[in-house]
């Protein structure tokens, strides 16, 4: 058995470990901008606040700083940096400037907690160290099975040579490209033997072990052989006839008796809403047959339709904002206008900029493949109340009544993802419930699924609106546009919950209200 050099295994893990380290460079590089990321939007999102509420306190994590104050993080603002962002004791702290009529007039700054790293950095660690393990291990493996198929390979040879129709297939558990070649030349010397009936029958005999429909037929239009997922889908039948529904289809099949090529095509079978790709192929020495397999892509259809929808109303949404910022750009631009217009104009390129990027964050949201969910203990009830806290200036706006019932609970889950599936339920509520309305909250647990329920008082939705009120872009009352949002909350929500192993459940009565509950 050959053995590898002390060199080459000093060398190799000295990479391994070089990759582990930019690896663990880059996730934590990454969660920092992320944190960042959210500092900067509660920033805009309080300041926003700010605008039209400039007398509410506001919690001890954000403080406002006069524009005169000198210090190293106005210092980096003025230099002309956007913002300025501390790490200390754990937290992040990012101050912005707030300005007025183009100057700076007061700054924002915003403390939030750092996501913690050391989980994710063991994980990684550990999950390394099994693959290097793993590979030395394996690597040592193939190395004595090398060994030994090397002792047995000319023995091999030799014997497809003595009596190459009497040799047993080579091909085993362990197929190497020396155990497939001379399993491919015992096969060519069995297969020139073979007469013409064995090859039909094998040929008839191997189409039954695939799940998909198919067919021979002949240069007479007879069908001559189906397997069962044909019977299955269609029927079993001797005649091309059984697709005279299909016209398009059945006449593919007549071109290719007077032009025997081998081609595919797509076909869409509307009495069984099917799609299905056809693949025609000639088998000259079977008495000029042809085969047909029909692999079934109605699935992949109706996903591609889905996502070319999809892509069509995010341009339509993108397209609103954008000529809204255009046109009102190109008036502050090139129209003599008085302050009080120049402020309104300036107030609606804000607002629909706010909609552009609320937009986008939702998309990315959505479209977002959670192939790996990472998962850690989390405190629903803290992480509920958080919320609650953060929305109750806007409560209090519209002098709304709350009430909650939040059980101290903690699941292992992704914080993140239940963030906002509870953000958005608890955001929506508040949207669509009227002034002086009531909502109320709740965090419960049954036979050891966790109950989240989100009650308002509301207008309500009707049956139909309930069945796609989780459909992207769509919203139950078109005709409030004054409340904002992207259309994208609940589908999301869907998203996450779906993707987190749970379900979500919608009751509403028009005129009474609507609850929305997730088990988790």
């Amino acid at each position: 058995m050959k053995k590898f050099k002390i060199k080459n295994i000093i060398i190799i893990t000295i990479v391994y470990a070089a990759v582990l380290s930019a690896l663990l460079l880059l996730v934590n590089r990454h969660l920092l901008n992320n944190d960042i990321t959210r500092a900067l939007d509660t920033s805009n999102q309080v300041q926003l606040f700010l605008e039209k509420h400039p007398n509410v306190p506001l919690p001890s994590s954000y403080r406002l700083l006069d524009a005169d104050l000198k210090n190293e993080e106005t210092k980096k603002i003025a230099d002309g940096a956007p913002y300025s962002r501390q790490l200390k004791d754990g937290q992040i702290i990012v101050t912005a400037p707030i300005y007025q009529n183009g100057q700076i007039k007061s700054y924002l700054s915003v403390s939030q907690d750092l996501t913690q790293t050391i989980f994710i950095d063991s994980s990684i660690i550990f999950f390394f160290l099994i693959i290097y393990l793993a590979v030395g291990f394996i690597t040592i493996e193939r190395q004595r099975k090398a060994a030994l198929f090397s002792q047995n390979i000319i023995a091999k040879i030799k014997n497809i040579e003595r009596s190459p129709l009497t040799q047993s297939y080579l091909i085993s558990d362990d197929t190497d490209q020396i155990s497939v070649a001379l399993n491919g030349l015992g096969e060519n010397i069995q297969s020139q033997i073979l007469s013409h009936s064995e090859k039909k029958e094998n040929l008839y005999e191997f189409i039954e072990f695939f799940s998909f429909p198919i067919f021979v037929y002949n240069g007479r239009g007879s069908i001559r052989r189906t397997n069962a997922a044909f019977k299955n889908d269609f029927s079993d039948t001797k005649n091309l006839d059984i697709f005279s529904p299909y016209a398009e289809f059945l006449q593919f099949l007549v071109d290719k008796m007077l032009h025997p090529d081998i081609q595919e095509k797509t076909f869409y079978f509307e009495p069984i809403s099917a799609y299905y790709q056809v693949r025609i192929t000639p088998l000259p020495e079977l008495d000029n047959r042809f085969i047909v397999t029909m692999m079934d892509i109605t699935r992949y259809k109706k996903t591609l339709d889905a996502h070319n929808t999809f892509i069509a109303n995010v341009s339509h949404e993108l397209k609103t904002p954008l000529t809204s910022i255009k046109g009102f750009a190109e008036l502050l631009e090139n129209e003599k206008l008085t302050a009080e217009e120049t402020h309104h104009f300036a107030s609606i390129i804000t607002k629909e900029t706010t909609r552009l990027m609320d937009l986008v964050h939702d998309t990315l949201l959505l479209t977002k493949q959670n192939h790996r969910i990472e998962k850690k203990k989390t405190d629903l009830s803290l992480l509920i109340q958080s919320i609650l806290d953060r929305s109750l200036p806007q409560i209090r706006e519209k002098e709304m009544t709350l009430h909650s019932e939040l059980k101290p609970l903690s699941l292992k889950t992704n914080a993140p993802m239940v963030h906002s599936i509870f953000e958005n339920l608890i955001e929506n509520a508040i949207k669509y419930t009227p002034e002086h309305g009531s909502i109320f909250v709740s965090l419960t647990k049954e036979n050891s699924k966790i109950i989240f329920s989100v009650t308002d008082n509301g207008h309500g939705l009707t049956e139909i609106q309930k069945e796609r009120i989780f459909d992207r872009f769509y919203r139950a009352d078109e005709s409030r546009s004054e409340v904002p949002g992207t259309g994208l909350g609940l589908a999301i929500v869907k998203k996450n919950v779906s993707d987190l192993g749970g379900y979500v459940d919608v009751i509403s009565v028009l005129g009474k209200g609507t609850t929305f509950t997730i088990t988790l």
